[in-house]
C-alpha cells in the first residue's frame, strides 16, 4: 500500500503522521521537501528526493510519500503510485484555505482521500472544516481526528515510534499508551482503502 500526505499549509502534521507510519508498521518514505527533517531522522527508511528531480520511481515497498508545502510537478506521479491521500490540517480559520487549495488540487485524481484535523480541541471546527471541505467537492469525507497530544511530539523528538515508547513502564507510559491507540486505529484505518 502507497500513501501520498500533502497539504499546501505548513506546520499541520504531515511529517509527525509519516514518521509515525514508518517508524510503527515498517512503510518506507520519500520526503518531497527541501525543509524537512524525515531523511535526516530515518536515514534507512526514507529517500529525500531533489527538488529538481522531475520523476518519482514507482515503489517496490510500501511507500509514504511525505510532501512539503507546496505544490510539485511529483505530486500526480506520488499520487498515481498511492492507493491513498492524506490530508492533516488544523481545524482553524487561518489553515482552512490552504487545505480547501490542496483538496481542489488533489480531488480530480479520483483516489480516496483522508482528511486528518490534527491537534483538534474543538469538536465544532472540525465539525465547521468537514462542512467546508464536502461543500467544496460535493461528496463526503471521511475524517480521522488526532487531538493535541504532547506524546506524540516526544516520539518524534526522540526520533522514536509511539508504539515502542507505549511499551515502557511507569506514568510516562499511561500517555503514551493513548496515543499509540491512537496511531494503531489510524493504521487500521488507512488498511481499510487497501486495494479499493
Amino acid at each position: 500500500m502507497n500513501i501520498t500526505i500533502v497539504n499546501f499549509k505548513g506546520g499541520v502534521g504531515k511529517s509527525m503522521i509519516a514518521h509515525q507510519l514508518i517508524t510503527g508498521f515498517g512503510f518506507y518514505g520519500y520526503e518531497i521537501d527541501p525543509y524537512g527533517s524525515l531523511s535526516d531522522r530515518l536515514p534507512e527508511r526514507v529517500e529525500r528526493i531533489d527538488i529538481q528531480q522531475k520523476y518519482l520511481n514507482k515503489p517496490s515497498n510500501e511507500t509514504i510519500f511525505d510532501f512539503g508545502g507546496f505544490d510539485d510537478i511529483k505530486l500526480d506521479q506520488a499520487i498515481s503510485y498511492s492507493d491513498l491521500i492524506i490530508i492533516p490540517f488544523i481545524p482553524t480559520l487561518e489553515t482552512i484555505q490552504g487545505t480547501v487549495d490542496t483538496l481542489v488540487r488533489v480531488a480530480s485524481a479520483n483516489k480516496p482521500i483522508l482528511m486528518v484535523p490534527n491537534m483538534s480541541q474543538k469538536e465544532n471546527d472540525i465539525s465547521d472544516a468537514k462542512f467546508v471541505f464536502e461543500e467544496t467537492l460535493g461528496y463526503e469525507i471521511e475524517m480521522f481526528s488526532i487531538p493535541m497530544s504532547v506524546a506524540l511530539q516526544t516520539a518524534i523528538n526522540e526520533n522514536s515510534s509511539i508504539v515502542e515508547l507505549s511499551k515502557q513502564v511507569g506514568i510516562k507510559a499511561y500517555a503514551y499508551k493513548k496515543s499509540s491507540k491512537l496511531i494503531y486505529d489510524l493504521h487500521a484505518t488507512i488498511r481499510e482503502y487497501e486495494n479499493l
